[in-house]
């Protein structure tokens, strides 16, 4: 696809975004590594029938590289609600992994009238455990290790935690991608101040209550890796079961990151979900 992506000014932040198609507006959601262009496979079945909207969240992907803050929730609901300010975006379909998705739970807690129906895929946020490798980079010692730009880490990482399928097409193309984003002057210090607003030695800092989860009443769909191992399982399960309008799916042979290992799956399961042919 032709890249079709803009730049725009929230709360003194630059975020970059791609920008695709025309119909209803379905926002795009990434989680807390690469950037938008991991959405590539969904932008493409997407378009046919939506306006397709996909930011770069602050620290990741071409946007700018200030921290979020401490709480987390309340940051990352300032950082969305004012992007969807910018462009007017009203009451919108949402697709959302990871912190992505921690976001969008966080936001409809404060004003559901913000999103129509949801699709959350490994989502932060619903309890305290949280791959070892996110909480050691929050000890100064480990920090530098952890965090700074390596192809060798970036590859361990996509092993170990995005995917189960580690040559999917375009597998080459999406790791280089990854890796490019992390070279942005100021990256590793905002992932560092991120990362610690974010989890400790003891897990994620903010967790969504049984009464706030209770209260999303929004069309959910869950969506969870059956390998994942950067949250358990049972995480999705809790959401699921506390969101009144939640439904779950367990993508098999998936890790952190289905949209990668599964995308034909997970883009039948999101188009379904929207009502639209994929």
């Amino acid at each position: 696809m032709e890249y079709r992506g803009e730049y725009l000014e929230v709360d003194g932040r630059r975020i970059h975004y791609l920008d695709y198609g025309d119909g209803p507006t379905v926002l795009l959601l990434h989680g807390g590594g690469a950037g938008s262009a991991i959405w590539f496979r969904q932008i493409e079945v997407l378009v046919k029938t939506h306006r397709v909207i996909v930011p770069d969240h602050p620290v990741f992907g071409l946007s700018s590289q200030e921290p979020f803050e401490s709480p987390l929730n309340d940051s990352l609901v300032r950082y969305l609600t004012g992007f969807m300010d910018v462009l007017g975006l009203d009451r919108v379909d949402v697709v959302a992994l990871s912190m992505g998705a921690q976001a969008t739970l966080a936001l409809a807690l404060a004003n559901s009238d913000r999103f129509n129906r949801m699709v959350m895929i490994d989502s932060a946020g619903l309890g305290k455990d949280i791959a070892w490798i996110f909480r050691l980079g929050t000890v100064p010692l480990v920090r530098r290790l952890v965090l700074r730009p390596n192809r060798w880490g970036q590859d361990n990482y996509f092993k170990a935690v995005e995917v189960v399928n580690t040559d999917f097409e375009d597998a080459g193309a999406y790791k280089q991608y990854a890796y490019d984003v992390t070279l942005a002057s100021g990256h590793a210090s905002g992932m560092a101040s991120s990362l610690s607003v974010i989890t400790g030695l003891s897990g994620q800092k903010s967790i969504f209550t049984d009464e706030e989860l209770a209260s999303i009443n929004n069309l959910m769909l869950v969506i969870w890796g059956a390998q994942d191992g950067l949250f358990p399982i049972e995480h999705g399960h809790r959401l699921a079961r506390l969101a009144p309008n939640a439904v779950m799916h367990v993508i098999e042979n998936s890790a952190h990151v289905p949209l990668l290992d599964n995308p034909d799956q997970v883009n039948d399961l999101i188009c379904g979900f929207l009502g639209v042919s994929g």
